[in-house]
């Protein structure tokens, strides 16, 4: 007589610890470069404190107090000396585009993303979408947008984001080690000619 397989429990996969140990390394990585953005950040707040006071002495000796905040200033004068036009140099577009300061990646946190893309790839467990973008593929280093890599959107199309929308192109360029890694903003979509056969199948079945 032949075995009778014993049936799966519904809503229970295998390798759970696996799955578990992915998910305490990617927490742990995240909670160590978060402290020293936090850190870094606490360092800086004192240069802007003494920067927005010096800003306030100036204003009061001019005649025409300026409206723009000190960083904007800063830009402009940096922006004198490059061979890029003032225009790119607007505050919203820094936001989006250039790092508002630079994060060092902590070294913790780039070994154990290491290990948890290890883990993965030995237990053969796909990584979600999310957590697999958000590291780097060379140095394993954590993601962060204006602190430790730059997001832009490119368009190499000739019309442009205007005409075509759905050319658009998010790179994500690491600052540690300079890898660059490009998504397509488009959503995967089924032809209609696949689609019909499957309609008249199901109106021929019923």
């Amino acid at each position: 007589m032949a075995k009778v397989k014993a049936q799966k429990r519904p809503g229970k996969t295998g390798q759970s610890h696996l799955r578990a140990r992915i998910a305490f390394l990617y927490k742990a990585s995240t909670y160590l470069q978060s402290a020293s953005l936090s850190k870094t950040s606490a360092d800086k707040k004192p240069n802007h404190a003494g920067g927005h006071g010096a800003h306030a002495l100036l204003q009061e000796h001019d005649e025409e107090p300026t409206s723009q905040p000190l960083c904007g200033n800063k830009v402009a004068s940096d922006s004198k000396n490059s061979t890029t036009d003032n225009a790119f140099f607007s505050p919203n577009h820094l936001r989006e585009q250039q790092p508002t300061h630079h994060v060092p990646v902590s070294k913790l946190s780039r070994n154990l993303a290491s290990q948890m893309r290890g883990v993965s790839l030995k237990s053969q467990l796909r990584l979600p979408h999310d957590i697999k973008r958000s590291i780097c593929k060379v140095c394993d280093s954590l993601l962060i947008p204006n602190a430790t890599c730059v997001e832009t959107v490119e368009n190499a199309s000739r019309g442009g984001s205007k005409k075509k929308p759905w050319a658009d192109v998010r790179v994500v360029s690491c600052n540690s080690c300079g890898a660059i890694k490009r998504f397509p903003q488009t959503k995967k979509t089924r032809s209609k000619k696949l689609a019909e056969p499957k309609k008249r199948l199901k109106a021929g079945a019923g």
